[in-house]
């Protein structure tokens, strides 16, 4: 097999796995389709730099944070000498940068990137783009990271109305409706708050299926409704479903299992004790 033939069957693979949220399988994947990159069109390629930038959020993904800080970081140089620091591509760098940032639990730092991004696209793309509206919406992640709820639903209330104006992205529908559910329910503004999450559930199962990871992360979103409302054995019900569909996605080694299994024993456990078996 040539270096081009083998680097054609690694995309279809990373394809597969992308398309049924296989993120071990896109991890070991994209280290060789990563390396066979640089072989065939070089470091310092456009090409490289995007490749990097995939490989980077793999890796945020599941939780090497490390690697994917480089990753993004290399990219982002690249790209900046290639297009130069006000093109969108780079500011699709620096929101991924800020993404992980902020599961890095550095919110600062995570603020300051996505307002960069945001003003790149802003300036390039516009506000009606799909960029900076995902940009409102990420950034109104991290204002709920540091406790601004009221500022945050606004953005998410923006995003979601541009979003169901365009139409054409059903998966940042449901991803915003879940992010306005949060915001919500911090500022203990649970009327409808439940529906927005049966939405957006409803939209991953339509879009891609019961196992794919977005639809674990739906029900990982019902289940931590249900906590906060004592609704223990529903919450244990839909934590039961978020674990067994992470064990098989990311694996037990992983945080994503280790996260999902403390939430479903505690939820179990909560429910034993509100139905008088312990």
């Amino acid at each position: 097999m040539t270096v081009q033939e083998e680097y054609q069957a690694l995309q279809e693979k990373i394809a597969d796995c992308d398309h049924r949220g296989d993120y071990i399988g896109l991890a070991r994947y994209m280290e060789r389709f990563l390396e066979l990159t640089g072989v065939l069109y070089g470091k310092e390629s456009s090409q490289y730099a995007t490749t990097l930038n995939d490989y980077g959020g793999i890796h945020r993904d599941i939780g090497n944070n490390e690697k994917a800080e480089q990753a993004f970081l290399q990219a982002a140089e690249l790209i900046g000498n290639l297009l130069g620091t006000s093109h969108p591509d780079y500011g699709s760098v620096l929101n991924n940068l800020a993404g992980l940032y902020r599961l890095m639990k550095q919110y600062d730092k995570a603020e300051q990137y996505f307002q960069r991004a945001l003003k790149i696209y802003e300036e390039t793309l516009g506000k009606q783009h799909f960029l900076y509206i995902s940009g409102m919406n990420n950034l109104g992640l991290v204002y709920q990271d540091q406790g601004r709820f009221a500022e945050a639903e606004e953005l998410h209330e923006r995003s979601l109305v541009l979003l169901e104006e365009a139409n054409d992205n059903p998966i940042a529908i449901a991803t915003t409706l879940t992010n306005l559910a949060s915001a919500r329910r911090q500022q203990h503004k649970l009327e409808g708050v439940v529906s927005l999450l049966e939405r957006a559930l409803h939209i991953y199962e339509e879009q891609l299926g019961r196992n794919h990871s977005l639809y674990a992360y739906g029900m990982n979103n019902l289940a931590s409704y249900y906590m906060t409302t004592g609704e223990y054995e529903k919450a244990k019900l839909y934590y039961q479903g978020a674990l067994e569909l992470c064990k098989m996605l990311f694996g037990e080694e992983s945080r994503n299992y280790e996260i999902s299994l403390r939430n479903y024993q505690l939820a179990s456990r909560k429910a034993a004790e509100q139905g008088g078996t312990v």
